[in-house]
């Protein structure tokens, strides 16, 4: 286990900038990073993923004050624990001392304080967390490694009943931990071999024997016996009961766990005498520093090949590694580069160096290549004189060979051996965890792709566009999301979320998030009922997994946005005269945060030459600034204003974000109400009947605009409504199968053509075969190509005498 830990981080909440500067200025001193916020929500947005020792807060706070955040705080499992002191100039009346320990506070600090008290107080919390810490790694790393040891075991308690087994004993007797927990030995065991050492397990729960083995005949979970040598051996510490360690090796393959003993009793012995040496002790932990560093594959490759150059005074070291397909590929560090590799296919020789250790599974040593030609065969040419091998194993199989040599003659001693054996056991699991790793990135990747719209819808009268940028240089995927959903009526529903944490499961939530709220968006209901119906469905994904969702609705036809907040960054609204305004009504707790929030709703204007941009909190926050300097950011390149959807989206990202990369994920919205329509407008609409109102509507705004009369705008508008409820009709079924739209100017003329792609039908309208004579005596022309993928009715009118 490494040394090395994260700084601890102290939460700072105060309201008054001057009195989070004085905080900071009494706290610096302190080994640990000082986090701020200037609201009780900004705070909570802070603990959603983040760790902290403890957090000081103020109490007179506008919106969420102290004490309320305090209770937020304690209601969550993962935030309750931090310990909170309260800061305040208020009275010093028993009654919001005791209040304040009524929410959870560990301390209450009255202003003015002395500030080595409080820095006192604060460091008392700083190296609990460090302790705590230090615990917990050391906790996981020794449960690892039980469950990841090679060989079965088994912990017993003090009654003889399994506690706890690993994985190997798990695949050996072919059963899951819930079918072993809880039963003794002797339950698994063949009845014939129960009760064989009854005598000698007494005698060593009573001290009179150190360990011993029994040859027994375990039963598989299909009831099958294996033949298997259990060893015994008590573990005990000086606050618990002893208990029972039982070692069990499969003797089926009794030839390879007996050279795998062997192996083992050479390694501790070398290892003993190893580690009597302080640098040989040092050279151990950096492979293992390396081996735990979470890097991307190759570079942890040159990393582990690097160090073990440097450890075992050698001029060369070399991984063949075994990939899919049976094929290999030997992967040596560039010279001169510390941290990158070369890659070479590789066919290893028959019975040469890499098959010999592969198939024995244990280490070759070469002193003189020239003397073992047949196994030298496989350092591809290098000018080597002597070559220690050494299997990567993991688990049951063989993940490739573990290579260094030397240029001058060499005998590479027990020592060496053991000593590469380590490091070759840990760079295997550190290259499978790697493996996994980037494999689970690849599936989350893809599964947040797939689960982001391919492509936004068309509304009449909206202009859509969007971004999205993984964080981290793309290293992990997080729970970023966004939406835009054509609603009944010409409405369009915008959605932007943020799921907390990152990899496959925050994908996976915001895949479930986003597929509830279309369903809910559906039913056509207000958006607080929306959020109200999700928070539900939050509250039974996860106990502890919470998210931020803003969601809008916008109507051109009526010139209105329907919005409601879970916890998300405010929307931002210009209207193209005056300064962007942030959309920060209706906003509440986000989901997963309370079982019983509540979400209300605000509305605002959407004009023409209206825009709302959406985004999260990776936009706006940057390491080094604070979030009021990101919003700052983000408000100057919107007020300046002028852009299209796809202009100012460039725009954002190179005043908002500029040339610094996010940890977080990027994404953003842009919807835009244009001003005007332009002498060509292309629509794709829903086939159903309630989104002709908002096209009708749309459709004489732009008819005005080419400088239609009343009488053209009421002919036109009239004939383009018959042609799309024909389509609709006739073409679709009265289903939701989309068509086309497209208007344009030539020269005195306006040119309405409608396109669907189905296979026209007789309808069932009373005053069906009605529409085509109207549509004739409505306009100039009209055109009709019927093809078997869909028809288009093309009309022309003059609207300039």
């Amino acid at each position: 286990m490494s040394d090395a830990l994260p700084r601890p981080s102290v939460l700072l909440v105060d309201d008054r900038p001057e009195n989070l500067v004085a905080l900071q200025a009494t706290l610096s001193p302190l080994d640990c990073d000082l986090v701020t916020a200037s609201s009780g929500a900004e705070a909570l947005r802070h603990l959603l993923d983040a760790d902290f020792a403890a957090i000081l807060l103020d109490v007179q706070m506008p919106e969420l004050d102290g004490f309320e955040t305090a209770r937020y705080i304690k209601q969550r499992e993962r935030t309750r624990d931090i310990p909170i002191i309260f800061v305040t100039a208020i009275s010093k009346e028993r009654e919001h001392v005791f209040r304040g320990y009524e929410a959870g506070a560990v301390d209450y600090v009255f202003k003015p304080y002395d500030p080595e008290l409080l820095r006192s107080k604060v460091a008392v919390f700083v190296e609990l967390w460090r302790a705590g810490r230090r615990l917990r790694e050391s906790e996981a790393l020794q449960r690892a490694m039980f469950d990841s040891a090679p060989i079965g075991m088994a912990r017993l308690d003090a009654g003889g009943r399994i506690a706890a087994v690993n994985r190997a004993l798990r695949d050996t007797l072919g059963r899951d931990e819930a079918d072993l927990i809880g039963r003794t030995l002797d339950e698994l065991t063949h009845p014939e071999d129960r009760g064989l050492d009854a005598g000698r397990r007494a005698e060593l729960l009573d001290g009179g024997r150190g360990r011993y083995d029994v040859e027994k005949r375990l039963l598989r979970g299909d009831g099958r016996p294996t033949p298997a040598l259990l060893s015994h051996s008590v573990v005990s510490t000086a606050d618990a009961e002893p208990a029972l360690l039982v070692q069990v090796q499969d003797l089926a393959e009794r030839k390879r766990a007996e050279r795998q003993r062997e192996l083992l009793i050479r390694e501790q012995a070398a290892r003993v005498q190893a580690e009597a040496v302080s640098q040989r002790l040092r050279a151990i932990q950096r492979i293992v520093d390396a081996a735990l560093a979470p890097l991307p594959l190759d570079r942890l490759l040159a990393e582990l090949l690097r160090r073990m150059t440097e450890v075992l005074g050698v001029d060369t070291a070399a991984m063949v590694l075994c990939e899919e397909d049976d094929r290999h590929v030997i992967v040596q560090a560039a010279e001169g580069v510390d941290v990158a590799v070369r890659r070479v296919e590789f066919d290893p020789a028959p019975g040469g160096l890499v098959q010999r250790v592969v198939h024995h599974r244990e280490p070759v040593v070469i002193d003189d290549v020239a003397q073992a030609v047949e196994l030298g065969a496989d350092l591809g040419g290098q000018a080597v004189t002597s070559v220690l091998a050494v299997p990567l194993l993991l688990e049951e199989s063989v993940m490739g060979t573990l290579i260094v040599g030397t240029l001058f003659g060499r005998s590479f001693s027990p020592s060496d051996v053991s000593l590469l054996q380590v490091a070759a056991d840990r760079a295997t699991l550190a290259i499978e965890r790697a493996r996994l790793f980037e494999r689970e990135h690849q599936i989350a990747q893809q599964l947040q792709r797939a689960l982001l719209p391919e492509r936004l819808p068309s509304v009449p009268g909206l202009r859509l566009a969007a971004r999205y940028l993984p964080g981290g240089a793309g290293t992990k995927v997080g729970g970023d999301w966004y939406d835009a959903l054509a609603l009944p009526g010409g409405r369009l529903a915008l959605v932007m979320g943020d799921v907390a944490g990152r990899g496959v499961i925050a994908a996976a939530t915001m895949g479930q998030l986003r597929s509830a709220l279309r369903a809910y968006a559906l039913e056509d209901v207000g958006p607080a009922e929306v959020l109200t119906r999700l928070n539900r469905f939050q509250m039974l994904l996860a106990e502890d997994s919470m998210a931020t969702v803003v969601l809008l609705v916008l109507d051109p036809q009526s010139g209105t946005v329907r919005y409601a907040n879970a916890g998300h960054p405010p929307p931002i609204l210009l209207d193209g005269d005056h300064e962007p305004v942030f959309l920060d009504g209706a906003r509440s707790t986000p989901l997963g945060a309370l079982d019983d929030a509540l979400y209300t709703e605000a509305t605002a204007e959407l004009g023409p030459g209206t825009t709302v941009v959406l985004y999260t909190d990776g936009l706006v926050e940057r390491r080094g600034s604070t979030l009021d300097e990101g919003f700052a950011r983000l408000r100057d390149v919107l007020a300046a204003g002028g852009h299209e959807p796809e202009e100012l989206c460039e725009a954002i990202l190179g005043g908002a974000l500029g040339a610094a990369t996010s940890s977080d994920d990027v994404t953003f919205v842009v919807a835009n109400s244009p001003v005007t329509l332009g002498s060509s407008v292309a629509l794709a609409l829903p086939g159903e009947a309630g989104g002709l109102a908002s096209l009708r509507t749309m459709l004489r705004r732009w008819l005005v605009e080419q400088d239609a009369g009343e009488q053209e705008v009421h002919a036109v508008t009239m004939a383009t409504n018959e042609a799309v409820q024909n389509a609709i009709e006739h073409a679709h079924g009265l289903t939701r199968a989309p068509f086309e739209v497209q208007l344009e100017r030539d020269g005195d003329d306006v040119v309405v053509s409608v396109r669907d792609r189905g296979r026209w039908h007789e309808g069932s309208s009373d005053d069906r075969g009605r529409g085509l004579p109207l549509m004739r005596a409505l306009m100039d022309e009209v055109e009709i190509d019927a093809l078997p993928n869909g028809t288009t009715v093309r009309m022309r009118r003059r609207v300039v005498s």
